[in-house]
């Protein structure tokens, strides 16, 4: 039997799940005991180790680092927009634009880029029909 935890945080008012978490059955019931003989409840411990993580710098939120992902889709999309498939990525390997593109629209925070990136890859598909 496994636990499931799920963390919790809250931004701008909204509870959002921003990960889960999978307990063997015996860790957890370890993990409580714990805790409570810490005087803490197994969340507040959990968030203490998650503040721990933070501010030691262990822990980094992936939005601090989106602005790479988003100059690079905003790049790739004028390029797909002018009719380019490929680019020489790093070794000189060819990249395909279309399936850079998809890889960086689950990284991509804003909205409209993410409006953007979609429109031109459907684009893309239609044009070579």
């Amino acid at each position: 039997m496994v636990c499931l935890y799920i963390l919790f945080i809250r931004v701008a008012g909204l509870v959002k799940v921003f990960r889960g978490f999978r307990f063997d059955v015996e860790l957890y019931a370890g993990f409580k005991r714990v805790a409570c003989e810490g005087g803490c409840t197994v969340t507040g411990a959990f968030e203490r180790f998650m503040s721990c993580c933070v501010e030691g710098g262990g822990l980094v939120f992936p939005e601090g680092g989106t602005a790479g992902f988003e100059a690079e889709a905003r790049v790739l999309v004028d390029w797909l927009g002018k009719g380019r498939r490929f680019y020489r990525g790093e070794g000189g390997v060819e990249v395909n634009i279309s399936g850079r593109l998809v890889w960086l629209l689950l990284r991509v925070r804003d909205a409209k880029l993410r409006g953007e990136i979609e429109v031109a890859l459907k684009g893309s598909v239609s044009g070579q029909e």
